[in-house]
């Protein structure tokens, strides 16, 4: 996805503004952990920050795009930033990775002014990356940061956690949201509706329009409804599911169980952007009133759901139709509790 607007974004400038005053004030940590949403701009935002960093010219709080440093930056990439992602082909961030980061780091400036790390969704690390990772932030060097991003902070071990700053990207209000993205869709294309199925989280409702997930997001959820009362087979889902995409569809069910248990532990209906769960909602409740069991049982569903989508990131080999039938029929033993109930 290639965008002509350049972070800060608007939900993004209460951030920005905190991590430039303390760059400016040298007292920026030596490393970040920068969590939040999918979709809310993460990457982007840290490695603009990088630029702003480099840049010999800042001007009002931003890189300049005119100096030797932001040029040099657009056309090859910086080569004091480095930017470090699962490779094509991998399923997670491996320790060669992590090592040649800690040996970019160890070296000189070539500018003379900073070195930067970016290690993006750092929860796909593996073990040995992980390790490696910890020592680097133990034996920090002067003058150079590291940014870990990630919408899974929680998969990181707890001693790589407990050594970085940690910074939350919000998400920005509907009015933001849909104002946004407006701006970045087609005329034909319905701001508000990409804006709904993203949660407000501007960049995957852009995706979502790219690549037809929209579509593939209601697909999944009438399959689940029909799931729920018995009118399709776990085999039947768990082939659209395939069809879809292991990892998105996890990501619907994280999502889906989220909804159902805020509403069911408050007993209130969903508000117009989650209206789409009514009938879930109304399934799982029994004459208006939620079993006191169902959002336990959701909770554990959800801790379930995020074990699948670590394995299905992990570098064992995991077998993703097992998986996902196995958690849809975790699903379907919702319905048959809530029919007991």
């Amino acid at each position: 996805m290639k965008l002509e607007e350049h972070p800060p974004f608007p939900w993004q400038q209460s951030m920005w503004g905190t991590l430039c005053s303390q760059f400016e004030s040298q007292q920026l940590a030596h490393a970040f952990m920068i969590s939040g949403s999918l979709g809310t701009g993460k990457k982007l935002f840290v490695r603009e920050f990088a630029k702003f960093v480099m840049c010999m010219s800042p001007d009002k709080g931003l890189a300049c795009g005119e100096c030797r440093s932001c040029l040099f930056g657009e056309e090859s990439g910086h080569p004091d930033i480095s930017l470090i992602e699962v490779e094509d082909g991998s399923r997670d961030i491996k320790i060669e990775q992590i090592r040649g980061l800690s040996n970019f780091l160890s070296q000189t400036s070539h500018a003379g002014r900073a070195k930067i790390a970016i290690i993006a969704d750092a929860h796909r690390m593996n073990f040995a990356a992980a390790n490696a990772l910890l020592k680097t932030l133990e034996e920090p060097t002067a003058h150079t940061y590291l940014f870990l991003v990630s919408h899974l902070p929680g998969s990181l071990p707890a001693t790589i956690r407990s050594r970085c700053q940690k910074l939350f990207m919000p998400i920005p209000t509907a009015e933001v949201a849909i104002d946004w993205i407006k701006r970045h869709l087609a005329d034909q294309e319905d701001p508000k509706a990409h804006a709904l199925a993203a949660r407000n989280c501007p960049l995957l409702a852009l995706e979502l329009a790219q690549s037809g997930g929209l579509e593939n997001q209601i697909q999944f959820l009438q399959k689940l409804k029909q799931l729920s009362v018995g009118k399709t087979s776990i085999q039947a889902t768990a082939t659209l599911a395939v069809k879809l995409g292991e990892q998105a569809v996890i990501g619907y069910l994280l999502e889906v169980s989220t909804i159902l248990i805020k509403y069911l532990l408050t007993n209130q209906q969903p508000s117009e952007s989650e209206s789409e769960y009514q009938d879930l909602l109304a399934w799982f409740r029994r004459d208006g009133v939620a079993s006191a069991q169902m959002p336990r049982r959701l909770m554990q569903f959800y801790g379930l759901a995020v074990e699948a989508q670590r394995q299905l990131m992990s570098g064992s080999n995991p077998n993703p139709q097992l998986i996902m039938e196995s958690l849809l029929w975790r699903w379907s033993q919702l319905s048959v509790l809530r029919q007991a109930a």
